[in-house]
Order: C-alpha cells, then structure tokens, then sequence
C-alpha cells in the first residue's frame, strides 16, 4: 500500500479518491491539496471514468484546511464526472465545503457538518456561500452558515445535504455500491447529465432545455451511443469506451 496521503484508484469506470490522513483528521495540508489536484487533473482527462468515489479514513471525514493551500475545490469542482462522497464522520469548516463539491452524499448515521467560519470571524473561502444554498436554499443555508451550528445526517438528510444515511461505519460502502452502479453505465452520458444540470442550474430554464437538446445531439454521434443501441438490440451488457 502506499504511503501517499491521497490514494487513487482506478477500475472499470470507477475512480476512487482517498484522503488517507487520519493522524490529521484529514485536514488538507499543502500536501493533501497538491495530490487533490494532481487526482482531479488525472480523473477529468480519463475518458473511461463514468463515476469519482471520494472517501476519507479514519472516524472524521474532514477536520478542516490549511488555508495557504492551492485551490483543491476549484479543481475537484472541475471534474466533469458525477462525484459521489462518503461521509463517514464530522466533516467541518473546508471538510465540510469538501463534501459539498460532491453531487451525491452517502452519510453515516454519525456524520455531522459544522461551517464555523463566520463564528471564527472569517468567511468561507471554498465555495460555501454559493454551494450550500443551492443544496439546501438560501434560509436553511444562512441559518447554518450564521449560526455555525452542528448538522447532524438525519438533518442533512431532510434538507438535501445528503443523498442518502447509512448505519455507521457503512458510508463507504454504501456509496461504493451506488458508485459501480453508475460506473457500468455511459461515461459520456453520465458527464453530460453532470453537465446538463449543473451548468443548466445558473441559466434560464429555455437556456437549459438548449443545453439539454445540444448535448443530446452531440451524445447521438458518439461510438458509445451506438455500443448502447447494439447491446440492446443483441441483449448484452453493453462495452462503452468513453467515446
């Protein structure tokens, strides 16, 4: 095993990111933040990955950052794969605007966000401010950016800052079984879903419909639309290559 502390693997689809830094409570060092963008790089300009897994070990997701380091949400928010993330404990102030970055949250039952920034007199620096209102809109999103308050999974759960709960200690694998789902589908017709909706999100809705029907035409002329429509034809599972 490597020493590394952001540990990526790849199989059939599936890309697995790991901040492997528990000693820290994964906080994102220099280090940590150079490795994340290196993965992210790495991901985005890999035709074959369909889906990120994003994990962490140890019992706290994300304990935070170190704010001299390169700009790690800019480049995991440019990954134009579906990301799924396991949260598995506390995910705080950074952690939690690292969660945030995900589209999909696996929780455990014992996961809990915390952005204390504004207590500590800062702002969010990652994304936060813009991230968390979209998930949650913008009432909830300044009661728990003001207030710095706890948020515990059920909570997340009901206002749309997890996707999903699972028992604790069964984050990781819960979200790995979603993730191998989503990696045997499409890679170009999960990226551009991806695309779809989130640049789709910040413009109108007939501006996004556009969107939708160009990206549609530009998936009809890809090899893997026409490896769909055989496979369903000659009933088999279908061999798409990203292309």
């Amino acid at each position: 095993m490597s020493a590394r502390p952001v540990r990526l693997r790849r199989t059939a689809g599936l890309a697995e990111v790991e901040i492997a830094s528990a000693a820290s409570g994964n906080c994102i060092d220099v280090g940590i933040a150079q490795e994340l963008c290196a993965a992210a790089e790495e991901i985005a300009g890999d035709e074959a990955v369909s889906v990120v897994l994003l994990s962490t070990r140890g019992r706290s997701f994300c304990a935070g950052a170190d704010a001299n380091s390169p700009d790690w949400a800019a480049a995991l928010a440019s990954v134009p794969q579906p990301v799924i993330a396991a949260v598995q404990g506390d995910a705080i102030d950074e952690g939690a605007e690292l969660a945030l970055l995900a589209d999909l949250r696996v929780c455990a039952r014992s996961a809990r966000f915390r952005f204390s920034h504004i207590a500590q007199g800062r702002l969010p620096s990652h994304g936060a401010t813009q991230r968390l209102p979209r998930a949650v809109g913008r009432m909830r999103a300044l009661d728990i950016l003001l207030s710095g308050r706890w948020v515990g999974a059920a909570e997340a759960a009901r206002i749309g800052l997890a996707t999903a709960i699972a028992p604790a200690g069964g984050a990781l694998p819960a979200a790995r079984r979603i993730a191998i789902e989503l990696a045997g589908k499409g890679p170009l017709a999960t990226r551009y879903a991806k695309e779809a909706v989130v640049a789709g999100s910040d413009m109108t809705l007939a501006q996004g419909i556009r969107l939708e029907q160009d990206l549609y035409v530009l998936l009809q002329t890809t090899a893997d639309r026409v490896e769909g429509v055989d496979s369903f034809l000659e009933r088999r599972r279908p061999r798409f290559r990203g292309r």
